[in-house]
């Protein structure tokens, strides 16, 4: 996280300095709700283009398309249960996946800044009951980078079975540390969502809370977040959409089963496009973390992608996640001030027919940049 090249630091701190305030919240309907200029083509055309995906059967979710810190675009697609018929509006709660990761590292930064947790602690000091390989070696800044050395989930045998289970933070933590290292900490990059569970356990190890309450007090509460929170499988958790997979052969079918409790940490949120578009407000006005750690958030997730179909490029820093029955995507353009979030509760799981929610948003970037893109056929 200290590696971003002078010109990304230069125009992440010209854009960080320039936020305004988190816009207002607002009240919520199944119907698109229109804030942009009654003469905006942009918002029909953004419009045309999900109800087009809607149509053709290839898209079931919530997407917000923002400019200058106001809302251009919100609305509701498909259905959040389609055995009972209830279709997603505005407010529906869906699985976030790894975009839970960038709220744990806000709460690893503020403990940071707190000066209750240091970048170069290792595990064994902060996480005594941690017995993994490594552990007096790995450091906290080399988990929130993926250069600790651990073993990605691809490392776990019978993993669909395994993720099935309820685990508690302790067996959890005897299942991580039961892996040998796959590289040396700090040798090279390898994405491990098993870092970010470490970390989880880092956060409430050391405060002495639970997640969930260092969440309300550390990220929702500023932010004006009233519809993201842990997931808990077996608790009734209003507004949360059921997951689906969609294959070829047999159409849409109900997402295999996965227990929240194994992605703690790190796939365990649920909330809405409004309240990750009110975090990405919050984080980039620098009211939830330092201008240096905001910077250094901003410019290790940052790169060059492009826009519809037009080619043109544009420096965006986003997050992805994936996760049994659910995809979801958030897209900050940096110097320009313009956020999307797509969540789906589709997921294609053998890829190849239905748009990502990656594509979906780079579309929909594309129409507020003026520029082209095709409607789907």
């Amino acid at each position: 996280m200290r590696n971003a090249g002078p010109g990304q630091v230069v125009a992440v701190l010209a854009v960080t300095l320039a936020l305004a305030a988190a816009a207002p919240q607002r009240a919520w309907s199944s119907e698109a709700i229109f804030t942009g200029p009654e003469d905006d083509h942009r918002i029909d055309r953004i419009d045309e283009l999900m109800t087009r995906y809607e149509e053709l059967g290839l898209f079931s979710g919530a997407v917000l398309a923002a400019e200058g810190g106001e809302v251009l675009y919100e609305s509701a697609f498909g259905m959040a249960n389609r055995e009972l018929g209830v279709p997603n509006t505005a407010d529906t709660r869906f699985r976030i996946a790894s975009i839970s990761k960038p709220f744990t590292t806000v709460l690893v930064l503020q403990m940071i800044e707190d000066g209750k947790l240091g970048l170069d602690d290792t595990l064994a000091e902060c996480l005594p009951d941690y017995s993994g390989e490594g552990a007096d070696r790995i450091t906290v800044e080399q988990l929130l980078t993926h250069t600790s050395g651990l073993v990605g989930e691809s490392a776990v045998e019978n993993l669909e079975d395994i993720e099935r289970h309820h685990w508690t933070k302790e067996e959890l933590l005897e299942l991580v540390a039961g892996y040998p290292l796959a590289s040396r900490p700090g040798q090279r990059y390898r994405y491990a969502n098993f870092g970010f569970f470490l970390l989880a356990a880092v956060l409430e190890e050391v405060s002495g809370r639970t997640y969930a309450e260092l969440l309300q007090d550390g990220i929702c509460e500023p932010a004006g977040l009233t519809n993201t929170r842990v997931d808990v499988t077996t608790e009734l958790v209003n507004s949360r959409a059921a997951g689906y997979h969609y294959y070829s052969e047999t159409g849409v079918v109900n997402a295999p089963l996965i227990e929240m409790s194994f992605v703690y940490g790190y796939g365990h949120l649920l909330s809405t496009v409004h309240d990750l578009f009110l975090f990405e407000r919050a984080l980039r006005s620098c009211e939830l973390l330092s201008l240096e750690n905001t910077q250094d958030m901003l410019t290790a997730d940052s790169r060059r992608e492009p826009l519809g179909s037009s080619g043109h490029e544009e420096d965006v820093f986003r997050y992805g996640g994936s996760v049994n029955g659910f995809l979801s995507s958030t897209h900050s353009y940096i110097q320009d001030d313009r956020f999307v979030a797509v969540l789906s509760n589709v997921k294609d799981s053998r890829g190849g027919t239905l748009p990502s929610t990656f594509d979906v948003a780079r579309n929909v970037a594309a129409i507020l940049y003026g520029l082209e893109y095709e409607l789907p056929e």
